[in-house]
């Protein structure tokens, strides 16, 4: 696994920092093993979008296989670069992919999705947000074909389920290491795992 080629690479300081920001806080929520400079990784969105399909998100991570390499980069639109959200989502993307390709594990776009929300709910925990707040506010894409949205879905409802059951079992802040402890195994837990603990 690398980071984005070169030629890519996009000189954007502030975002930089934010990014780097980001992700040490998941890195050490999570207690990550995993030396990557996530910030490394930051696209030019005209360079993204030229390696992605014309309907790809306008922020989003790029993930391409060459031979036994996993090449990484994370781009984000203009409209999105001041968004602490769209920073912290595809930030946890990024940290995902990265994680399951060292364990040599697959991820799939519903995992991804799932763990993102989650990562928004404990933003909010510790940082003394609305931790469920995003789960009301959620829009669905618009350009997403029918198995992709269904798939936004499942995930979406099954972070909601998992998330509010956490709020139920953990509410007080002197909580927050036993919440920590089991995000920490969730984080690890295969699909199945992760679904079985969304479900009502």
């Amino acid at each position: 696994m690398d980071a984005n080629r070169s030629r890519t690479r996009f000189e954007d300081p502030a975002l930089a920092r934010r990014i780097a920001e980001v992700s040490r806080w998941l890195l050490e929520v999570y207690r990550l093993e995993l030396a990557l400079e996530a910030a490394r990784f930051l696209l030019a969105p005209e360079a993204a979008r030229a390696l992605l399909p014309p309907d790809a998100p306008r922020s989003g991570v790029v993930l391409q296989e060459d031979g036994g390499d996993v090449w990484l980069g994370l781009y984000l639109d203009p409209q999105d670069r001041d968004d602490s959200a769209t920073i912290l989502e595809e930030t946890s993307h990024l940290l995902c992919i990265a994680w399951h390709a060292t364990q040599e594990r697959s991820v799939s776009k519903l995992v991804l999705e799932l763990q993102a929300d989650v990562d928004r709910y404990v933003f909010g925990r510790l940082y003394g947000g609305n931790p469920l707040g995003h789960f009301s506010q959620f829009e669905w894409l618009v350009a997403a074909e029918d198995a992709e949205r269904e798939s936004y879905e499942v995930a979406h409802h099954a972070a909601r389920r998992y998330c509010e059951k956490l709020s139920r079992r953990y509410p007080e802040r002197a909580d927050i290491p036993g919440l920590l402890s089991e995000l920490r195994y969730f984080y690890r837990a295969g699909p199945d795992d992760k679904l079985r603990a969304g479900r009502a």
